[in-house]
């Protein structure tokens, strides 16, 4: 039976909110899917953007005077644009280490922050597409938002993620 494009996005949803990071979670798509060549690597593009207030739905999680950093990224797997991310973080609670690392490179936060064992709460789960047809490779698909924990389940960052039509193209 020929997989339809509703039921490839919900795949593509259900492995998205099972992953604890979805860095790693885009990697294994894209590879088990033929995106890229294995390994898959994905790389990021920092976005000088203008700081972006945190989602509505994630209020309360920092403490009202918590510093936090904002980064908006592109999320490549080869040429291809995956996804969309503005991440808020904490500082405070990452290690100095990995806070340069997401200050000065272009290392995924999931790599970064991988050494939390971390885990993902989702607070808001959208699906974008719902026609049964392809949709355009830059079209949004699917958008999470979510709530990355240390193991110790300390919130650390909120993160809100746009999945692109690249995603379901093959």
């Amino acid at each position: 039976m020929t997989e339809t494009v509703l039921d490839r996005i919900s795949r593509l949803d259900m492995a998205l909110l099972k992953a604890s990071s979805a860095t790693i979670a885009l990697e294994i798509w894209c590879e088990e899917n033929g995106l890229g060549a294995p390994p898959v690597r994905l790389r990021v593009q920092v976005e000088q953007k203008d700081e972006a207030p945190l989602p509505v739905i994630a209020a309360g999680i920092f403490k009202a005077n918590e510093p936090l950093r904002y980064r908006h990224v592109t999320m490549f797997c080869g040429d291809l644009a995956v996804a969309h991310a503005g991440n808020w973080y904490s500082p405070e609670r990452l290690t100095p280490e990995m806070t340069r690392k997401l200050d000065t490179t272009t290392v995924p936060f999931g790599r970064v922050v991988g050494p939390f064992s971390i885990s993902r709460e989702t607070l808001e789960n959208i699906r974008l597409w719902n026609e049964n047809t392809l949709p355009p490779p830059s079209a949004s698909v699917i958008r999470n938002t979510a709530i990355v924990k240390r193991a110790d389940c300390t919130p650390v960052s909120v993160v809100e993620e746009t999945f692109t039509g690249v995603l379901l193209n093959f």
